[in-house]
């Protein structure tokens, strides 16, 4: 009989009496353990094989920096991270890129030290389980809104017709021979301002007989499709094209946004340089942005102009802005 006046043991003593129990009537580390979970890795290692096979990864066309309906988005595993940037636009970016990782990453290393209790029940260890909770929760908020965001360049802002011409220029690696905005080779004369020194018929008289325009041209012939010529055409005849603006346009951007913007190398520091904007951005992309920047990019702080000023001042002021090449 165990006397009443024993002393009582502590809880390390009754947890290593429990271990030691446990361990005799467990079972080996090898070969049962090292067994199960040999089996466990093979089957998973077999399913990421098989979904490989079965649903292989989509690879999207190369990378063309002429592009300016292409919409830069990560994959959904880093789109919560590509959202949380929206909310700290500008210089304020270093700070949720590196100071807010850092710190989020020293708690994780404290939460030892910051709680020190024994208990095994979720509910003993309230105030980190909630923090943790609470991480979890904004990580799929930020997912969700990042799924739902709106794209970072309007919709239609480019007809298929030219989309498909951008194809048929990247299939048939004209770039190997031409450059366009300083992207591509040298051995062909640079396209960038081709659409304004060409007109439709002409071009299209050059693709189908080089040597009949230029005799002395280095240009092979070579032999499209009807849909595939006019489709070129038109996406050559984008490149460089001017756009007409009336005589009030530049009056207008000194009044709205030379304040922010440099331009010739006068003008704010605010906002991005615009001395070149025009080989950066199309018509249709700049004039979406004038009057509603953030239905183009969301988080910008830049003011909407849509109701202070006529769609058409909103269309010159993009036309002028088109120019700067």
């Amino acid at each position: 009989m165990k006397s009443p006046f024993a002393p009582k043991k502590s809880r390390k003593e009754i947890y290593e009496e429990e271990y030691q129990a446990t361990k005799k009537g467990g079972e080996a580390f090898f070969p049962e353990t090292i067994a199960r979970d040999a089996v466990v890795a093979v089957l998973v290692v077999g399913i990421i094989i098989a979904l490989s096979i079965i649903v292989p990864a989509r690879l999207e066309p190369p990378a063309d920096p002429t592009s300016t309906t292409y919409n830069p988005r990560p994959e959904w595993y880093f789109l919560f991270f590509f959202q949380f940037l929206k909310l700290f636009p500008g210089s304020l970016e270093a700070v949720v890129a590196v100071i807010i990782p850092v710190i989020a990453l020293a708690l994780l290393l404290l939460v030892p030290f910051l709680d020190r209790t024994r208990e095994r029940r979720w509910s003993k260890h309230w105030p980190v389980t909630s923090i943790g909770l609470a991480a979890v929760l904004g990580l799929v908020a930020l997912e969700i809104f990042g799924t739902l965001s709106a794209p970072a360049v309007p919709a239609g802002e480019e007809s298929l017709v030219v989309q498909k011409g951008r194809a048929v220029y990247q299939t048939i690696n004209c770039g190997y021979c031409h450059s366009i905005n300083g992207v591509g080779g040298n051995i062909g004369p640079d396209l960038s301002g081709v659409g304004g020194e060409l007109d439709g018929q002409q071009l299209e008289a050059y693709l189908q007989n080089p040597h009949a325009m230029v005799p002395e041209t280095l240009h092979p012939k070579l032999l499209f499709t009807e849909e595939e010529l006019n489709a070129l055409t038109e996406y050559l005849g984008t490149l460089g094209a001017r756009v007409s603006f009336t005589e009030a346009a530049p009056g207008l951007y000194d009044q709205y946004c030379a304040a922010c913007h440099a331009l010739g190398g006068s003008g704010g520091t605010l906002g991005p340089d615009l001395s070149t904007v025009g080989a950066r951005r199309s018509l249709g992309f700049l004039e979406a942005f004038t009057s509603d920047p953030s239905s183009v990019m969301a988080g910008t702080t830049m003011p909407a102009f849509k109701g202070r000023l006529t769609p058409e001042q909103i269309r010159d002021i993009a036309a002028y802005l088109a120019n700067q090449k």
